[in-house]
């Protein structure tokens, strides 16, 4: 399983010969089996390929992007195999849902905790790695923590430079 991100667009090329993947990577999907098996969940290569594709995207893909992405490895897969896919991938904790209220729900299999920053002009989500401090760690000391959730959101470097030029223009034409 590789993803492509020269073209700026992940791309997703094939899984169907597993012993082909890398030892750390086959190992991970080895681990992924076992803890949807363990669930009572059929392993199989559809289901393993969404997970492979989550796994390497950086993008935190809706279900229709990996539905895409995973077509090309199997072209005969449904939408419907997809959403049940990515199911039971969150149910078993493979997979953590991004829900942005408005937006398609995004999918992200870091298994780290980390926090996201989501551009609110081109609904990009980047992974945002922030150390804990002494206070907050303090204060939730009389919790039992199971998870967490924070984003951040405003505009990307992107945006905000397309914004700074489009303020500009306008600037100059009144």
């Amino acid at each position: 399983m590789i993803i492509d991100k020269s073209a700026g667009i992940d791309t997703f090329v094939s899984l169907r010969n597993m012993n082909m993947a890398k030892p750390s990577e086959t190992t991970s999907i080895e681990a992924a089996g076992n803890r949807l098996r363990n669930a009572g969940y059929r392993v199989t290569r559809q289901r393993l390929s969404v997970y492979a594709y989550l796994q390497t995207s950086q993008s935190h893909p809706t279900v229709d992007d990996i539905y895409t992405g995973v077509r090309s490895e199997y072209p005969n897969i449904s939408p419907a195999t997809v959403y049940r896919s990515v199911g039971s991938l969150v149910d078993v904790g493979l997979v953590k849902p991004i829900n942005l209220g408005h937006a398609a729900t995004r999918y992200d299999a870091s298994p780290d905790e980390h926090a996201h920053f989501r551009c609110i002009a081109c609904n990009g989500i980047t992974d945002v790695h922030i150390k804990d401090t002494p206070d907050a760690t303090d204060q939730l000391k009389r919790f039992e923590i199971i998870g967490s959730s924070v984003e951040f959101y405003g505009f990307c470097s992107a945006c905000n430079r397309d914004r700074s030029t489009n303020s500009a223009t306008h600037a100059e034409s009144n």
